[in-house]
């Protein structure tokens, strides 16, 4: 099935870099650039339209395999560096997380502990490729250029190519990765989690009364209560 249709852009169709055009002027020319596109209600051509697999949904399983493959590389001879719990929780989550991942990338915005920093100059690209899925061609009207099956494996194809030809010489693109993928967090990780329960318990300890001598034999805390003070 699609994805659903909420208000928003479709991105430019990316210009094509000078060694791709002379290498495809056919292909150049069957997806010209165009300026991006607000859409607000689905297509009168989408109504009575099939849904089915094609080819511009292996590029977006493209783009999952290379999100996956970013998310875990372990650069070599760097500090380790966690996955963030929210980012690993969408990505691995239900079809709703990963679409709730896919606009997020789409806009720009941060996830927790996406990358290694290492591999932070990734997410323009990242975010551009995510863009082009936010909608769905199927609601896309028949003669527009991005409705075309081979359109999104296309766009891929020329920002890629840009990316690689902008950033060859970066040390990030030969940088080797440990064969070990990066560790999630833990939410026993987090200091924010950390300083908020910390700050808690403080703050229970001054409501409670002052201790009473007891004249009763002290029992041993719970197996359970050591638990949670070591993993705390």
């Amino acid at each position: 099935m699609p994805l659903p249709l909420g208000v928003g852009h479709v991105p430019a169709v990316p210009p094509s870099p000078h060694i791709y055009s002379l290498h495809h002027p056919d292909r150049v020319k069957n997806f010209p650039s165009k300026g991006r596109i607000l859409v607000e209600e689905a297509s009168p051509d989408s109504i009575n339209r099939q849904w089915r697999h094609e080819l511009d949904h292996d590029a977006e399983s493209i783009l999952w395999l290379l999100l996956y493959w970013v998310v875990l590389a372990q650069p070599v001879q760097s500090p380790k560096e966690l996955i963030g719990m929210p980012t690993w929780t969408l990505l691995m989550g239900q079809v709703e997380s990963r679409i709730t991942m896919l606009e997020t990338l789409a806009l720009g915005r941060s996830l927790t502990g996406l990358t290694h920093s290492v591999y932070q100059a990734l997410l323009p690209l990242l975010s551009k490729l995510a863009a082009i899925f936010i909608i769905d061609r199927h609601w896309l009207d028949n003669s527009e250029t991005r409705n075309h099956p081979e359109y999104a494996p296309e766009a891929f194809q020329r920002l890629v190519l840009q990316f690689i030809l902008d950033t060859r010489d970066e040390e990030f693109m030969t940088r080797k990765v440990e064969p070990e993928p990066r560790e999630v967090e833990q939410v026993g990780q987090n200091p924010n989690l950390l300083s908020t329960a910390s700050s808690r318990r403080d703050e229970n300890n001054r409501k409670r009364p002052s201790p009473r001598p007891s004249t009763q034999r002290q029992k041993r805390p719970r197996v359970a209560a050591e638990v949670v003070t070591k993993v705390g």
